[in-house]
């Protein structure tokens, strides 16, 4: 039976699940507890991670007292983009997302941590904290295809091997403000030399428009169907199919209105066929992390962030070999346009989709194993290899 391109969140066990709900925070093991503990001695008796988001929160005001925007564009240069974004997305406001997709982007992801011995355990550590956030809606952490899940614990992982989605109702400028812990808790798991950027961005337009379409975007549904009284979503991402993630800078008003274009979506569309289903293109509004931050003279120039804009295209079950032939389709796109100096653009799978409540994050990788083992045995009986 072939599977959608989202399926439903799955408990790997009434106990777990009951286990988790009575206390979201309960962390998997003693292990998992005293690093916990560790992290919040950490945030109390160094006060570099505020130090750093006051320093952020002082230069975004500077900023706009300049006349500016968040990220130190010229209000005169970027005002012409954002009628552009909001005019092509006339047409689309009924299927676009109303809240914040968050994409954290991981640049750097090695480099001595006394408190996680990894890097996927640390991400996973800023998972669990934003399960917190007032207006936490989901999460969908990736890892880029081809990742070889025994190797995860590696300490010599490649740019972007993994890339974390996460979904919140409030508008996007709020969505830090409203809970700290949500950049102290990365500035906590990723010490330097590690660097990464929190993308704060809204949905703007969607291609293509079709019958396909006429639900709205996949963080639109996963709103729509989180339940009133747990707080929970029903609709998660499919962990077989591919995303194709496209994070650049781009401020010209017309390539950002042409996007399906300048982009390569639309070329992407007629190489892939029925394997393409749908493109989101996001406009980031703030941004934070030490991807992004630079002095008060870097951002009076509009140098100040990397990324202006992120598409996620969701594509269906592919092989790998065609999910690289998807990226380096997009990459030449981009050249053509002049726009790929600084541009991001990997193919990932989801390989955690993290509700509100449920089996915690430190627990995930170890579950996941668990499922899919589980998987193959039931695949084997039905072959009558056993």
């Amino acid at each position: 039976v072939a599977r959608s391109s989202f399926q439903f969140f799955v408990t790997f066990s009434e106990h777990t699940r009951k286990q988790t709900q009575t206390n979201t925070h309960t962390l998997a093991t003693p292990r998992h507890a005293m690093m916990m503990m560790m992290a919040t001695t950490s945030a109390l008796t160094t006060s570099s991670s505020s130090k750093m988001f006051e320093r952020r929160t002082m230069n975004i005001t500077s900023a706009r007292q300049k006349g500016m925007t968040a990220f130190g564009v010229k209000n005169e240069k970027r005002r012409s983009a954002r009628k552009c974004s909001a005019e092509s997305s006339s047409s689309s406001s009924s299927l676009v997302f109303d809240g914040t997709s968050m994409f954290t982007i991981y640049s750097e992801l090695n480099g001595e941590n006394v408190i996680f011995p990894s890097f996927l355990e640390s991400a996973l550590h800023v998972c669990e904290v934003s399960r917190s956030h007032p207006d936490y809606i989901s999460a969908h952490f990736h890892e880029k295809v081809g990742t070889d899940q025994f190797k995860q614990l590696d300490k010599n992982l490649p740019p972007h091997q993994y890339m974390n989605y996460t979904l919140f109702d409030s508008p996007p400028e709020e969505v830090f403000s409203r809970f700290d812990d949500l950049f102290d808790s990365s500035d906590i798991a990723h010490p330097s030399p590690q660097k990464y950027a929190m993308l704060s961005a809204s949905e703007v337009d969607v291609y293509p428009k079709n019958d396909a379409a006429v639900e709205g975007t996949f963080a639109k549904r996963a709103k729509e169907s989180v339940d009133k009284e747990t707080k929970l979503t029903k609709i998660g991402l499919n962990d077989r199919n591919v995303a194709i993630v496209v994070a650049l800078k781009c401020d010209n008003a017309l390539d950002a209105e042409n996007w399906v274009q300048t982009f390569g979506i639309g070329n992407l569309e007629k190489q892939l066929k029925k394997n393409f289903q749908l493109a989101v293109l996001h406009e980031v509004k703030l941004g934070l992390g030490p991807m992004v931050e630079n002095d008060e003279a870097s951002q009076a120039e509009g140098d100040a962030t990397p990324f202006t804009h992120v598409v996620y295209a969701s594509l269906g079950e592919v092989e790998d070999s065609i999910a690289n032939d998807a990226v380096s389709l997009v990459q030449q796109a981009l050249v053509a346009e002049g726009i790929a100096d600084g541009s991001v653009v990997h193919a990932f799978k989801c390989a955690f989709n993290i509700a509100k409540k449920g089996t915690p994050c430190g627990a995930l990788p170890a579950a996941r194993e668990i499922q899919k083992r589980k998987e193959e045995n039931e695949q084997a009986r039905k072959n009558n290899k056993f």
